[in-house]
C-alpha cells in the first residue's frame, strides 16, 4: 500500500499593503494619513513640510516592520507585536507582583473536608473555574465550567499508542475514524460542541523503580520467613519486567461555547451549574461512544481526583500524575514565578526547588506532503523532555469551511498574482501553500466533511533555566524535523501554559 500524504494550506490574509492583519494596516494607514494632513498645514516652509511629511510614515513602518529582542527573551518581533505582549506582562506584575501564591494551605478545609472557596483560587494565567462533579456511564467526571470565558469543558483519557506504532494501512483507518469523530460534532449546526482538544503528556518514569522495590523488600523483616522459592520467582519476575524512560498519557477534551441552545439544555436537565454539567455529560457520553467507534479505547473520565493530578504533574512533574488523592485545592503549585521574560517557575509546597516551563505556539504547519505520523518526532522523538503537547481543533459545518476556502484561496491568488505584476519573484513556498489551500477545498466540497481551524501548543519543562534552554533547542530542532514551524511565547508563558492544561483553549 502507498504511503498517503497529507499537507496543510497557509492562511495569508491580504490588505492594500500587503500580507498585515487589520491593526497592522490601520496603524500604516493612519501613519500615512497624518503625514499628509502636517505636510498640508506646514506647506508654507517647506522643510518643516517635508520633516512632518516623512516622520509619521517613517514611525508607521519602524512600529509595524522593524523587528527586534527585548533583554530576557528569545524571539524577534515588531513593536506592533511586542506591545500587546508587554501589555499582558505588566498587568500581571501588577496583580501578583510578578509571583502568585497559592491560598489553599492556609485556607485549610471545611468541617466537613472540602475546601473553603478563599482555597479555590487559579494562578496567574488560569480563568477562573467551577468543577461540578458528574457520573458518565456509572464513573465519576468532572465538568469545568469556565464564566469569564463563557464555556465548558470535560475530558476522556484515552489509552492509544499513537499512530507511531501502526502499520501504515492502520495509520490511514485511524486517521479516517477520527475524521468520522469529528464529523459527527462538526457538521451539526445546532450541536453545541464545536471545539475539541487532543493532549499527549510525556513524563520521565523511574526504570529501576523495580530494582529499588527489591532491595528494600530483601531488607524487610516481613520476608525473613518467606520460603527462597518464592523470593526467587519475584526476582524472576521482576526482571522481566520492561520499564521505560518515559511514560506517555493521552487526553481528549471537549469544548462547547455557553449558548442559548445549551442554557436551554442544562434548564432541562437541571438547575444552575448543575444543569449546565448534566448537558455536557451527555455530550462526553457521546464523545465516549464515538471515540471506542474510532477504535480508541477510552480508560476513564477525568474526575476531580484525575484532573487535579493532571494539572498538578504539569505544573510540578515531581508529583506523580497516578496520585489522584488531592483535593482541587492543590492542584496548582505553591508558587508561579512570571517575572522572567523566558519562562514560568513554578515551586510546589514543601519544596525548595523550582520547575521552569516554556510554551511554543505552532505558528508554520507543513505546507510539503508529510505522512500520517508527522509528529512522531515531537511525540517519541525526545524520550527526555517533560512535554504536553495540545492539538485543538475548531470544527464548522462543511458549507462554512468550503467558504471559507475560497476566501483564503482568493487571497492567495491575488496575492501571488499582487507579486508578479510587480515584477517579484513568486515564493516556491506561497505556491505551495496556495495549491494546499485549493486542493484541500475541493477535497471538502467532494467529501462533505467538516472543516477544522488547527492550533497546536507544546509546554516543556525542565528542572533549570539553563536546562530549560538546551530543551527548547532540541525542541526546535524536532519541530523542523516534523516540518513545523514554532514560536516561543516570551513574556506570556503563564498564558500560554494554560492552552496545554484540559482546558481546550488558545484558539478564538
Amino acid at each position: 500500500m502507498s504511503t498517503r500524504t497529507y499537507q496543510f494550506g497557509q492562511h495569508r490574509p491580504t490588505g492594500l499593503v500587503g500580507r498585515r492583519d487589520l491593526g497592522e494596516q490601520v496603524v500604516l494607514g493612519g501613519g500615512a494619513v497624518i503625514g499628509i494632513l502636517f505636510g498640508y498645514l506646514f506647506n508654507s516652509v517647506t522643510a518643516i513640510a517635508a520633516a512632518c511629511l516623512v516622520l509619521p510614515i517613517l514611525l508607521a513602518l519602524v512600529i509595524v516592520y522593524a523587528p527586534y529582542r527585548p533583554k530576557g527573551t528569545s524571539q524577534r518581533r515588531t513593536l506592533y507585536r511586542w506591545w500587546r505582549i508587554n501589555r499582558y506582562h505588566r498587568k500581571a506584575l501588577r496583580r501578583t507582583g510578578g509571583v502568585w501564591v497559592s491560598p489553599a494551605v492556609e485556607a485549610g478545609v471545611r468541617a466537613n473536608g472540602t475546601p473553603p472557596d478563599a482555597a479555590l483560587v487559579e494562578p496567574e494565567g488560569v480563568t477562573g473555574m467551577t468543577w461540578v462533579p458528574v457520573t458518565v456511564r456509572g464513573q465519576q467526571a468532572v465538568v469545568v465550567l469556565q464564566p469569564e470565558t463563557g464555556c465548558v469543558t470535560a475530558t476522556l483519557e484515552i489509552a492509544s499508542p499513537g499512530l507511531g506504532g501502526k502499520e501504515v494501512g492502520e495509520q490511514i483507518v485511524a486517521l479516517e475514524r477520527w475524521g468520522e469523530l469529528l464529523d459527527a460534532f462538526g457538521n451539526v449546526e445546532e450541536h453545541p460542541v464545536k471545539r475539541i482538544q487532543v493532549l499527549a503528556r510525556q513524563m520521565k518514569s523511574d526504570p529501576y523503580a523495580h530494582q529499588r522495590y527489591i532491595a528494600q523488600r530483601d531488607e524487610s523483616a516481613a520476608t525473613t520467613d518467606a520460603p527462597q522459592w518464592l523470593k526467587d520467582s519475584y526476582d524472576v519476575l521482576a526482571n522481566a519486567v520492561s520499564t521505560s524512560a518515559e511514560e506517555h498519557r493521552y487526553y481528549i477534551t471537549i469544548h462547547a461555547r455557553f449558548t442559548r441552545d445549551l442554557a436551554a439544555e442544562g434548564a432541562a436537565r437541571g438547575t444552575g451549574d448543575e444543569g449546565i454539567a448534566a448537558a455536557m455529560a451527555a455530550y462526553l457520553d457521546e464523545l465516549w461512544s464515538r471515540a471506542e467507534d474510532a477504535d480508541l479505547s477510552v480508560i476513564a473520565p477525568l474526575d476531580e481526583g484525575r484532573m487535579t493530578a493532571f494539572i498538578r504533574n504539569s505544573y510540578d512533574p515531581d508529583h506523580a500524575i497516578w496520585d489522584t488523592d488531592l483535593r482541587q485545592a492543590h492542584a496548582f503549585p505553591r508558587n508561579v514565578d512570571v517575572r522572567d521574560g523566558a519562562h514560568v517557575a513554578t515551586r510546589a509546597a514543601g519544596s525548595t526547588g523550582s520547575w521552569y516551563h516554556a510554551t511554543a505556539a505552532v505558528v508554520g504547519w507543513p505546507t510539503t506532503p508529510v505522512g500520517p505520523d508527522f509528529l512522531s518526532p515531537l511525540l517519541i522523538g525526545m524520550p527526555d523532555v517533560i512535554r504536553t503537547i495540545a492539538i485543538t481543533q475548531q470544527l464548522e459545518p462543511n458549507d462554512k469551511a468550503v467558504e471559507r476556502m475560497l476566501a483564503e484561496d482568493t487571497n492567495n491568488q491575488a496575492e501571488i498574482d499582487r507579486d508578479r505584476k510587480r515584477g517579484k519573484n513568486v515564493d516556491p513556498r506561497d505556491q505551495i501553500a496556495a495549491s494546499a489551500t485549493g486542493s484541500r477545498g475541493m477535497t471538502l466540497a467532494s467529501s462533505g466533511a467538516a472543516g477544522s481551524a488547527v492550533v497546536g501548543y507544546i509546554t516543556i519543562s525542565s528542572r533549570s533555566a539553563e536546562e530549560l534552554e538546551r530543551t527548547k533547542r532540541t525542541t526546535a530542532s524536532r519541530a523542523r524535523n516534523a516540518h513545523l514551524r514554532i514560536e516561543w511565547l516570551d513574556l506570556e508563558h503563564a498564558r500560554a501554559f494554560a492552552t496545554t492544561l484540559p482546558l481546550a483553549g488558545g484558539i478564538k
